[in-house]
């Protein structure tokens, strides 16, 4: 009888304090509640997938842990290189072969700034800035955006259904998008060559792909409609995140007028909150 008490009790507060809070401030406060702790690890998969809808080869992992509430290890690459680095145990303790990137971040003054060996700390520097789940959920939570809650979550937890505004969408797509293309910058890539005449010329012309790149990628974009939809299940005991999961569709229209799409999918699983 104890037991069944305790129960229905758990049931009716979860229920009351659904409706209490509104679907967005259930999302702001587990937002709130995952920056307000000191540790977290994350285990995340992201891939590609084009207008077949099946999977590409694009396919890879990526783990971090957030300590001493503000430094950020991740790591990224594929699910062979995890595997033959023996998993993310192996490196929790340090260790990192070939085939596995490295990154190190700080959160300084609300923004997530890497540390990356031989260059300049950059804000949002990096391939795996843009893969920081901490990272997104604090952008995600200033944009233009619809939430609602949805049906069918597991025992215990709820699911919240976020979707920025496709103008919002599209605008944080591209600030995400040239932060990399700024990292690859030949004129970044190349600090510690001498400036030879010949370092110079392929400095050059490195420069002008780059350039060439950056205009090709905004034209696309240009005349692309932005789709992005975000899951965030969330324990209905402490508030906080559990897994995040996420669809940014990317459609334009080709030269033929053939639509063209593709979608970048990731998966994110947070434990270990302390």
């Amino acid at each position: 009888m104890q037991v069944c008490a305790f129960l229905v009790i758990c049931v009716l507060s979860g229920c009351a304090l659904e409706r209490q809070y509104t679907p967005e401030q259930i999302f702001k406060r587990a937002v709130a509640g995952m920056a307000g702790k000191e540790m977290v690890t994350f285990t995340g998969r992201t891939g590609i997938r084009a207008d077949s809808g099946l999977p590409t080869n694009q396919q890879f992992e990526y783990h971090g842990r957030l300590r001493n509430h503000d430094e950020l290890i991740m790591h990224w690459g594929s699910e062979e290189a995890f595997r033959k680095q023996g998993g993310y145990v192996a490196l929790k303790q340090g260790k990192s072969e070939h085939g596995v990137t490295r990154e190190r971040f700080l959160r300084q003054n609300g923004k997530w700034i890497a540390l990356t060996s031989g260059y300049t700390p950059m804000v949002g520097n990096g391939m795996l800035n843009r893969f920081n789940p901490i990272q997104e959920l604090e952008e995600l939570n200033t944009l233009n955006k619809s939430i609602r809650m949805e049906t069918g979550a597991a025992r215990g937890t709820w699911v919240v259904r976020i979707e920025p505004e496709p103008a919002s969408a599209k605008r944080w797509l591209k600030e995400r998008l040239m932060k990399e293309m700024n990292t690859l910058n030949p004129q970044i890539g190349i600090l510690k060559m001498q400036h030879t005449g010949t370092n110079r010329e392929l400095q050059k012309k490195l420069s002008q792909i780059w350039a060439q790149s950056c205009e090709d990628m905004n034209n696309q974009l240009e005349h692309s409609v932005v789709r992005t939809v975000y899951h965030l299940t969330i324990d209905r005991q402490t508030g906080l995140p559990l897994k995040l999961s996420s669809e940014c569709r990317i459609s334009r229209q080709g030269a033929n007028e053939e639509l063209h799409q593709e979608a970048l999918i990731t998966r994110v699983a947070f434990e270990d909150y302390k």
